[in-house]
């Protein structure tokens, strides 16, 4: 009878797997410091939260993906510089997410200025299937 009752969730398990298994991770270099953000599939972007990196900068990926337009990897960076955000940086990238430049992930090598206090934050974004 267990047997049975186990029959329908490793049918299902493969979905589950498939489901959470896509994501977008993005390194980021800050101040000699190291960091890297994850984002997921969603279909409701304006949900996404940004990650406060050194003092100056936000760093906000967005992993969409919706029926209607398709997948798109978005990133945004804002400058933090006058206690609220101010997009100083956004950048759209189409499927295929694979690598374009050896080592620098499907977005290639960025580096985004923070005007007001000369600061510099690096990064590049890879696609985990």
């Amino acid at each position: 009878m267990k047997a049975r009752r186990l029959l329908p969730l490793l049918a299902l398990a493969p979905l589950a797997v498939q489901a959470q298994a896509a994501s977008v991770r993005c390194h980021i270099v800050y101040g000699g410091e190291h960091f890297s953000v994850d984002a997921a599939p969603t279909d409701d972007p304006y949900q996404a939260t940004g990650t406060k990196i050194g003092r100056y900068f936000e760093f906000k990926p967005v992993y969409v993906d919706r029926v209607a337009t398709g997948k798109a990897v978005k990133v945004y960076v804002y400058g933090m510089a006058m206690g609220q955000p101010v997009l100083i940086h956004a950048a759209t990238h189409a499927p295929p997410f694979a690598g374009k430049q050896e080592g620098r992930g499907f977005t290639g090598f960025h580096a985004v200025y923070e005007p007001t206090k000369s600061s510099e934050l690096q990064y590049w974004c890879e696609h985990l299937p």
